[in-house]
């Protein structure tokens, strides 16, 4: 019977519970008809008018019987509220309180705590509206993430549970396959889910007519005959040796450690190199045989399920399905800085994703590779002789391997053609932008980018390595770069202490130590160790450099929308296709300078539904949110922008708390810039074909202190000296003889993005390593 239910029917399944499953038990219909503490009536009131209920169309009543106030309740964001939140109804509604109120009483109430004016009590008008919002954003949150359908079936490791012999995709075990059919968010909005391995082969027939190149073969496959991976041998003192360690494996060290133990010798013996790459988190990500772009791997998608789901290994990643099994903080940082700009406070290191791949398998595909411009910026920032001559075979090698590519005309949307025809009415060059994707499907981008496996990762690189003996460490984290001082000499890196799983320590020495983390964890590494500014590092300073954290740079973007007058987006799956397509243009002519400003589509369309009834646009609550919401039809009428600012003349620090502190800004000019581009993305709107009928445009009067830096590089920049920079030109460190860095945190400077210049840096980094230090007459100091 299971196998003959459908993919919508079976996600309709409740994989909350048995319980929940099978329909209202004498247990669940006894805790209904329970008394409620006042709390959970208020909640449970709120909940009935924000998302109503009319006869032949429940809402989110009918979901008492599954839990759904409990749920609710369980992340409220003030909760502390609820009581005076429903007493202060009295001062409007002679003597009544909020409970006691009917429902259109309720909905004249929350608009009146919503729009603040007649409660004149400052404290209390703020405490209300705080109320208001986290109950709101809980309700509307939960209902449209497909409640009860919210928590995926795991066994005790904590992994999905598969359908027995299914590989293709997670498909949960359920007890209950008779289980009543309900209403739910998901049905309201029309929101089909994730893909089943049935419509993602249709789409993959439909796909290959559409691309001009498709590959059904891997793109790299592990080999039966490879060697095992490299034994480390045992120094005098006891110690595990290798060749090389690379530490991390994100984005840069999985290129570098893949090439190097491809490629590099042994100078003093001619033998392979032993290379160790060490990581911090798990390696599931290159369990299966290869990667197979466009249609995945088992244990991957054993990894990435099918329903965003805060809970688990994915994590609680944003975006509609950016899902991997990190372990990490958290996406966003607490700037500490004269002046305020931080709002969000996470903790140190948060930046950082823990697996092998890091950032690669996470970043949303946009794959900008280095042109002059970036160069220009380069040898501005701290004088390196880099150029893009120099860097052309490390260029074709990222294209090769990521494979960037523009979307299909036929993914266009009307949406985007009408987005991009009101940009060339503006005068603006409009491009299609590049995406490290191959064999995809042209759904949205947790289909196309996460599910199937179809973007561009450095994972290839890691098992290029495993096919020549790579040994990868996984979940081991790096606690210090042992740095030795020699009499009269140069300080000398000779190896790094990590901490495993279990939280044993171990020590490990190497010939050439090769830093690859990111922006924020190599200079907190490296403090660790001793090395850096006097200020920062303290009494464990063993070697100085002022340049070791500091010169944190980054683009950033702010969004605006506009609500048009009708739909320009499909409902359903072709509501999904194109993302925007990918259009973007640049306001002013290259050479592109300081304050380059690009803009890009940020269309509307179907996309997630929980994220959508939150959306600015979004009614506050009621049967008009619940019609805005219905089949999508609010969320389609969005169009947006997102404008990307690039070269902004600023400067941060890494503290060794792992807080961000600003050094430098140049506010006027920014907070000019912001204006300007605020100024053409309101003459654009008004040139769409489809008009608006209200528009968001509000980020682009805000202060440059409120912008914080994204897609960051430069804490442990290439230079041409230690009075500019932390390693050379040919990532070899300045102040200690056989550390290496390469990663983010050693490009000089971010014009743009992130993930293509970092992986570029590190296809030229791996040559410049391999001449300098794994070649025959490279130096033999260190090596055994």
């Amino acid at each position: 019977m299971a196998d003959e239910i459908s993919r919508r029917d079976f996600v309709k399944q409740t994989v909350a519970g048995t319980a929940m499953l099978a329909g209202a038990s004498a247990s669940a219909l006894e805790a209904a008809a329970a008394p409620l503490d006042p709390n959970k009536s208020i909640v449970a009131a709120l909940g009935s008018v924000f998302i109503p209920s009319g006869p032949g169309d429940p809402g989110y009543k009918e979901l008492e019987v599954y839990g759904i106030t409990d749920y609710v309740m369980q992340e409220l964001s003030g909760a502390d509220g609820l009581a005076a939140l429903n007493t202060t109804a009295k001062q409007f509604f002679d003597g009544k309180a909020f409970l006691d109120l009917d429902d259109k009483q309720k909905e004249q109430y929350l608009s009146l705590v919503s729009e603040g004016s007649k409660i004149a009590d400052e404290a209390q008008r703020k405490s209300l509206q705080a109320c208001y919002r986290g109950a709101r954003s809980r309700i509307l949150k939960t209902y449209y993430m497909n409640y009860p359908q919210v928590a995926v079936k795991r066994n005790a490791a904590g992994d999905p549970i598969l359908k027995p012999g299914d590989t293709h995709q997670v498909n949960w075990e359920y007890e209950t396959p008779n289980a009543k059919k309900i209403k739910t968010g998901w049905d309201v909005a029309g929101y089909k889910g994730r893909l089943g391995w049935e419509e993602e082969e249709q789409l993959r027939e439909k796909a290959k007519k559409t691309w001009n190149h498709w590959d059904d073969g891997y793109l790299v496959k592990l080999n039966d005959s490879r060697p095992p991976a490299a034994a480390a041998i045992k120094t005098t003192d006891g110690h595990d040796y290798y060749d090389v360690i690379v530490i991390g494996g994100g984005t840069a060290g999985c290129i570098v450690a893949g090439r190097l133990a491809e490629r590099g010798i042994n100078p003093k013996t001619g033998d392979r190199l032993k290379v160790a790459m060490i990581e911090g988190g798990d390696d599931w990500t290159i369990r299966d045989v290869g990667i197979h772009p466009g249609y995945g791997g088992p244990i991957r998608r054993s990894k990435i399920t099918n329903i965003p789901d805060p809970v688990g290994p994915e994590g609680d990643v944003p975006g509609p399905a950016y899902r991997y099994d990190f372990v990490r903080s958290f996406g966003n940082s607490q700037i500490d800085r004269p002046g305020d700009i931080g709002r969000m406070t996470r903790e140190p290191g948060d930046e950082e994703f823990r697996l092998i791949g890091g950032c690669s398998n996470h970043y949303g595909g946009t794959c900008w590779i280095p042109e002059d411009e970036d160069f220009h910026f380069y040898r501005e920032a701290s004088g390196v002789d880099w150029d893009l001559a120099k860097f052309g075979d490390a260029i074709q090698e990222i294209r090769d391997m990521f494979h960037p590519t523009t979307t299909p005309t036929a993914w266009l949307s009307k949406e985007s053609q009408m987005w991009a025809d009101a940009g060339r009415a503006m005068g603006f060059e409009m491009r299609f932008a590049e995406s490290a994707l191959r064999n995809g499907l042209g759904i949205d981008q947790g289909e196309y980018l996460s599910r199937v496996d179809s973007k561009g990762t450095s994972l290839p690189w890691a098992y290029i390595g495993m096919n020549n003996g790579l040994k990868v460490i996984p979940n081991a984290v790096v606690q210090t770069v042992l740095i030795e001082k020699v009499p009269g000499g140069r300080p000398v890196a000779r190896g790094a202490v990590y901490r495993d799983k279990a939280g044993t320590m171990h020590e490990v020495r190497a010939a050439r130590v090769i830093v690859a983390l990111g922006v924020k964890q190599t200079p907190l590494l490296m403090y660790r160790s001793g090395y850096g500014p006097r200020d920062l590092v303290g009494d464990k300073l063993l070697v100085e450099n002022k340049n070791v954290g500091q010169h944190l740079s980054g683009d950033c973007t702010l969004r605006g929308s506009a609500f048009l007058a009708e739909a320009v987006t499909s409902p359903g799956r072709e509501g999904e296709m194109g993302g925007g397509g990918g259009l973007w243009c640049a306001t002013t002519p290259r050479p592109w300078g300081e304050l380059t400003v690009h803009i890009r589509g940020g269309g509307g369309g179907a996309g997630d539904p929980s994220g959508a009834s939150l959306g600015t646009f979004a009614p506050g609550f009621g049967w008009e949110h619940k019609e805005y919401m219905r089949n999508m039809s609010g969320p389609r009428r969005i169009t947006g922008w997102a404008t990307h600012f690039g070269a902004v003349p600023w400067s941060f620090r890494v503290l060794p708390t792992g807080k961000i502190e600003r050094v430098d800004l140049d506010a006027p000019r920014f907070e000019a810039k912001i204006k300007e581009a605020g100024d053409v993305i309101r003459a654009w709107s008004e040139k769409l074909e489809v008009k608006p009928v209200k528009t968001d445009f509000h980020v682009y009067s805000q202060p440059s202190t409120n912008m914080a830096p994204q897609h960051r590089s430069g804490t442990a920049r290439a230079g041409s000296s230690p009075e500019t920079s932390v390693c050379t030109s040919d990532y070899d460190c300045h102040d200690i003889d056989n550390l290496l860095f390469t990663s983010a945190a050693s490009v000089p400077r971010t014009f743009f993005w992130s993930c293509g210049p970092t992986a570029v840096n590190a296809a030229y980094a791996w040559r410049r390593m391999i001449a300098n230090h794994f070649s025959t007459g490279s130096s033999t100091k260190g090596f055994a």
